[in-house]
């Protein structure tokens, strides 16, 4: 609906006009009329309509002044001047304001309506365009976080975005090429219950939020999702600034962050810094800032220089508890999470080896080792493609070559492991339902199917409910009915026969489930059948 304020001080004119509107547009409504300058410009501000008739001669204030006056606040209010004088000097003054249209007195009703359907048009086109450029908006702002976390993510365990720089340079608008990495970790969860889990899950998602917003409030960044226990972001900076300099201000940043975050959330915390690399080396002052956050107990903020990296390697053994947890989240089939914590584990080799790749190479051929003790199922015919990762391993030079080499045998283990356990799955359910289907006939329960494939009771009912969509009864159920049906298509063979040849005692009973399952008696349903026979027949 367009909004119409109509002034003028003859009262006939804006009659005129709200005939015309009542009787000939429908979109339009005169939300106001006025009958001085003064009095427009009042109800222009206080009903800001979409369109204003204008007259221009008017006691006090005239029409052009007036126009003047609400340009001045209402940009987008849009002008049709109607007056009595043809006169140049005010047509000039009405382009000059940006007037969309003159109108002669007195009023021809056709160019009345076709001044409104022209306006309305054009009112309506713009609102589209802005729909449209807020849709736009919209969809960006939920694009964009994807994004700073799929660019985090890839620069963290591939590396691969470095050729796409320029294109991630135009979307996140700003210069990528060179910064440093900042990473906050928050507490161990080890030791909760289920509830205190709950609860400390979404402290730290109130953690993470305060410091993503804090962040980006003092500097351009990019900050990728909660990884585990931790968030890391990416500070570009420029290269013209000098980086004794730059390392105070990263200081002044976290002591910011901390203060806000302090005051939101109780929880402990702790954030490091690395140091400020060319793009190529965004892993580096990764394990740089990681090692910052992880080292000292005391500082809240530690900066990686600050460190006495001598001292810290003596105080930092081998995170076995890490490779406890690698090998679980593989075996229990989590892709993501084992990146996550194989990237702790590569962090910490690469920093405390000083890059040394024969070492760090050393220590993943022992992590090789201590994962493929740990897997339970018989992957002998994957024997090959182990001897091949070894050759390869020993084969890189290259410190990104041997990362991604690593990570990727972590995610193609949980693959492997994942399909051995499958098969697994597969083969058991399997011979589950060809136990049944021999011995359908019998009195069997499901604990004499769950002892022959040699599985617990209470696992088994779980197991046979998720392999085939139903409990172990229905199951059975529906068999034995099934191979009653196929049974009662002969005549010589009796309803109780069948009852007894599917593996039921009582006649009553197999009739009763047989109804409830087809809707019919075993005897209403050999007729059915019967009759069907010697209609075809």
């Amino acid at each position: 609906m367009i909004k119409l304020l109509i002034v003028d001080d003859e009262h006939i004119v804006i009659d005129s006009i709200k005939f015309i509107i009542e009787k000939y547009i429908e979109d339009v409504e005169v939300v106001g009329t006025a009958r001085s300058g003064r009095e427009a410009i009042e109800k222009a501000l206080n009903l800001r309509p979409d369109v204003v008739f204008m007259d221009i001669h008017m006691p006090g204030i005239n029409g052009m002044d007036a126009i003047r006056r609400i340009k001045a606040t209402h940009k987008d209010m849009n002008f049709v001047i109607i007056t009595a004088y043809e006169y140049f000097q005010y047509a000039k003054e009405a382009v000059d304001l940006g007037v969309y249209q003159y109108l002669l007195k007195p009023l021809n009703r056709k160019k009345v309506i076709k001044a409104l359907e022209n306006i309305s048009n054009a009112i309506y086109e713009k609102r589209e365009a802005i729909n449209r450029e807020m849709l736009l908006m919209e969809k960006i702002n939920t694009i964009l976080p994807h994004m700073e976390g799929q660019f985090i993510y890839s620069q963290l365990f591939t590396g691969d975005t470095t050729k796409d720089i320029a294109f991630y340079e135009e979307v996140f608008g700003m210069s990528l090429k060179q910064g440093y990495i900042m990473v906050a970790i928050v507490g161990d969860r080890e030791g909760l219950t289920k509830e205190e889990g709950l609860e400390k899950s979404l402290i730290r998602q109130k953690f993470y939020d305060v410091f993503s917003l804090e962040l980006k409030s003092i500097t351009t960044c990019l900050i990728g999702p909660p990884l585990l226990d931790r968030i890391v972001a990416y500070i570009p900076v420029d290269d013209a600034i000098d980086n004794y300099q730059i390392r105070n201000s990263t200081i002044e940043t976290a002591k910011k962050i901390v203060k806000k975050v302090n005051t939101a959330v109780r929880l402990d915390y702790k954030i490091g810094v690395g140091r400020i690399y060319n793009i190529d080396y965004f892993s580096k002052s990764y394990h740089e800032a990681y090692m910052a956050s992880a080292i000292y107990s005391i500082d809240q903020i530690t900066h990686f220089e600050d460190i006495n990296i001598s001292a810290a390697e003596v105080d930092t053994p081998y995170p076995f508890h890490k490779e406890k947890l690698l090998i679980h989240k593989i075996l229990i089939g989590d892709t993501k999470e084992a990146v996550e914590v194989a990237e702790e584990i590569f962090s910490w080799l690469t920093i405390t080896y000083s890059e040394d790749i024969n070492q760090i190479k050393l220590n993943l051929i022992q992590l090789f080792i201590s994962i493929q003790k740990s897997i339970v199922y018989d992957m002998k015919e994957k024997d090959v493609s182990k001897k091949e990762y070894l050759i390869q391993l020993f084969k890189i030079t290259d410190m990104k070559e041997l990362k991604n080499s690593y990570f990727n045998y972590i995610k193609s283990i949980v693959i492997n492991l994942e399909t051995f356990k499958q098969k697994d799955i597969n083969d058991l359910i399997t011979k589950s339902l060809r136990y049944l289907e021999k011995n359908y006939n019998k009195h069997i329960s499901l604990n004499d199917v769950a002892k022959e494939i040699n599985m617990s009771y209470h696992y088994f009912s779980k197991f046979f409910k998720e392999s085939t969509g139903k409990n172990f009864v229905d199951y059975l159920t529906e068999l034995r009915v099934e191979k009653s049906k196929e049974m009662l298509k002969d005549n010589t063979i009796n309803i109780k026969e069948v009852c007894y040849k599917i593996g039921y005692t009582d006649p009553n009973y197999f009739s009763k489930i047989f109804k409830k399952s087809t809707n019919m008696t075993p005897t209403e349903y050999r007729a059915n059948v019967l009759k069907k026979q010697e209609v075809m027949g």
